[in-house]
């Protein structure tokens, strides 16, 4: 049986600005990059909801049963001059989990968490992580082996380029290399058009939405055997458009739509 495509073409609150969506200023605020780099040292806390993965042996995929999604950012480090490095913008974060709340009937945490390749532990008990930047990146060796057993179990990456200046792929780039080496059986390619995750929840006919930056199209890698999707990177900026700060609304709410696409994917499958 087919899987139905849902649309949704109303959305009531298009004319609101950044600070509106995100819940005003003050909890713009609140969610600083200082305090979003304090969430980064103190990445070992426990669980704020949802599923367990437990102890290694597990799988991700049974983690996500019962409780509350959780939108976790990856901290990792970035060896260039970057402005834009891991913590960039919260505040995009926020926005997209509030409109996933509106949009669906998704029960999403609006806590912050920020999660370590480092402590595999912590970061397992999340099997969706979202990651950016804007510049060139390196693991340690420990965190390259971290990243290929967390994908290999079941877990999701949702990568996505911070363009600096509407040029450069930097990371998308980086981010493509990282997983060609660490699956070289299974490089990353482009995802086509017709794929799932570019028709679950709303339509995208062209596949992913470009902000701005080197227009690849969303590069994926897919398990051997299965066919899984254990990854996504986007090189069109979809976290600026989460912002809604720099195109118009129609346009930032593509990215956030397409960031709803992503989360309803990796819950379903």
């Amino acid at each position: 049986m087919p899987h139905e495509i849902r649309h949704r073409t109303r959305d009531l609150e298009l004319g609101r600005y950044a600070e509106e969506l995100a819940g005003a200023q003050e909890k713009i605020g609140e969610l600083s990059r200082r305090r979003f780099l304090r969430l980064g040292a103190a990445a070992a806390g426990g669980l704020l909801a949802g599923g367990l993965l437990g102890s290694r042996p597990g799988r991700a995929d049974e983690a996500v049963k019962t409780g509350q999604f959780i939108f976790p950012r990856l901290q990792f480090a970035v060896y260039d001059e970057s402005p834009d490095r891991w913590n960039c913008a919260p505040n995009g974060d926020i926005i997209l989990k509030r409109k996933l709340a509106e949009l669906t009937n998704i029960n999403v945490s609006q806590e912050q968490k920020v999660v370590r390749l480092a402590d595999f532990d912590d970061m397992v008990r999340h099997p969706f992580v979202f990651m950016t930047s804007e510049g060139y990146f390196r693991l340690a060796p420990e965190e390259e082996k971290n990243l290929r057993e967390f994908l290999e179990r079941g877990g999701f990456i949702f990568a996505d380029d911070c363009v600096l200046y509407a040029k450069g792929d930097r990371f998308f780039l980086t981010y493509c290399k990282l997983i060609d080496k660490l699956f070289p059986e299974n490089p990353m390619r482009k995802i086509p058009y017709d794929h799932e995750i570019f028709h679950v929840y709303f339509d995208f006919a062209n596949g992913a939405p470009h902000m701005q930056g080197v227009n690849h199209g969303a590069f994926g890698a897919f398990e051997r055997g299965t066919g899984r999707l254990m990854t996504i990177c986007t090189p069109g900026d979809e976290h600026c458009g989460w912002q809604c700060r720099f195109w118009p609304m129609a346009q930032n709410m593509q990215a956030i739509k397409f960031g709803i696409n992503v989360i309803i994917f990796f819950l379903s499958h």
